[in-house]
């Protein structure tokens, strides 16, 4: 208790510089903070609309049509039902659905352009989209075949042809066998991702008017909802084990954008730390420099009364380590009010590439993270105030006393 009041003490006597260090840590450690919080909230969101996206498991056919190559069109997954019949029976499993892709020319009077379709489950398909799919209208679950089918546009697709809800739009399309398709349907609404590449050439329509469209049965993809995403890996297990032909993939393996949005934050955010952890030992090894040339008379006296060199050392790292964690307090607490304060300004970053508007920021606020980065810079404080004393126990006791 004696040591920990001497250090209390010693750092009281020369208030400014301590509060210069601790104001570089505590704001160092704020920024480190807050930065990671966008991170973290960045990671999940793309996480969230892949796997809203995509699915949390996605099963393919293992041999895609070669006269069709790299087409969008790939009708090749067939014998579907039955393995969302078996998956609706695993109580693991939130939503089963089939998705048909297809390409072809859609028209509006003299207005065409080329779309990217997709044949989904009308009932359950916009469910899953969730805020990340932003839409007017719906596709109609309940149209007879005597009813005209309905498709949804993107956007941008809609405002190249001129068209607006309630029009009659054809659809032409090529059969897996090279005929040709074509099919009157009526524009049900819009749908708005602010992705260029998807609201300005995609469409979407019922599963039913899709295989009538293309005289097909088969579909690209089923992709599978899951309860708690945890359960991916053992569903695609599940699935590789039970089934044959086809490849199951998780919405990892699927997730470009997110890995390499990932891949460049933690770049990013990890050159950000090593340079405040490096600016934090640069300034608690400087402090104690001073703090020790400050004070060579007294220790040269401790040592010329006979105290231990690691008694020495106990007492500038004793100093040092109530320096950090003053200075972590203050940084934590710091980056707790920036953190609230932000999610609650309601500020937008500007769009990213491929978007065409930006998104709201918001902060994590993780203390796992906070206590964990801490005790970093902590760690940090403690082996720089170690090599500044290094020099205090070879102090000169005749030449610091004359």
């Amino acid at each position: 208790m004696n040591w920990l009041l001497i250090a209390m003490r010693n750092i009281l006597r020369d208030a400014t510089r301590v509060t210069s260090t601790l104001l570089i840590i505590a704001v160092g450690l704020a920024a480190l903070l807050v930065g990671n919080g966008f991170m973290l909230s960045t990671y999940d969101s793309l996480q969230e609309i892949a796997m809203r996206t995509e699915g949390h498991v996605i099963i393919i056919d293992d041999n895609p049509d070669p006269v069709l190559g790299g087409s969008h069109q790939q009708l090749t997954l067939s014998n579907w039902q039955a393995t969302q019949e078996m998956l609706w029976a695993d109580e693991r499993v939130l939503r089963v659905l089939p998705r048909a892709r297809f390409e072809g020319m859609i028209s509006k009077g003299n207005k065409s352009a080329v779309f990217f379709g997709s044949g989904v489950d009308p009932k359950e398909e916009f469910r899953v989209h969730g805020p990340f799919l932003r839409t007017s209208g719906l596709l109609d679950p309940w149209l007879t075949p005597q009813d005209t089918p309905d498709i949804m546009l993107g956007k941008q697709l809609a405002q190249t042809l001129g068209a607006v809800t309630g029009d009659l739009l054809t659809l032409q399309t090529k059969r897996s066998d090279g005929t040709s398709s074509e099919l009157v349907v009526r524009l049900a609404g819009l749908y708005y991702t602010g992705t260029p590449e998807i609201d300005n050439h995609t469409l979407m329509t019922s599963l039913t008017t899709a295989t009538t469209l293309l005289d097909s049965n088969n579909i690209s993809q089923l992709s599978i909802y899951l309860n708690q995403r945890e359960d991916s890996i053992a569903i695609q297990q599940l699935l590789q084990e039970q089934l044959e032909g086809v490849t199951v993939q998780t919405w990892q393996q699927r997730a470009e954008l997110y890995h390499k949005v990932r891949s460049l934050y933690d770049r990013i955010f990890g050159i950000m730390g090593l340079i405040i952890l490096i600016v934090v030992f640069l300034a608690v090894s400087n402090t104690i420099a001073l703090a020790i040339y400050q004070r060579r008379e007294e220790i040269a006296t401790l040592s010329a009364l006979g105290t231990k060199p690691v008694r020495i050392y106990t007492n500038f790292i004793l100093e040092a380590c109530l320096i950090g964690i003053a200075a972590t307090t203050i940084g934590m607490l710091l980056a707790y009010a920036i953190s609230n304060a932000v999610n609650l300004a309601e500020l937008m970053m500007p769009a990213p590439p491929g978007k065409t508007e930006g998104y709201p920021i918001f902060i994590y606020i993780s203390w796992p993270h906070y206590f964990i980065t801490s005790a970093v810079l902590i760690i940090t404080v403690v082996v720089a105030s170690f090599i500044a004393t290094r020099n205090a126990t070879r102090v000169s006791i005749v030449k610091a006393l004359s």
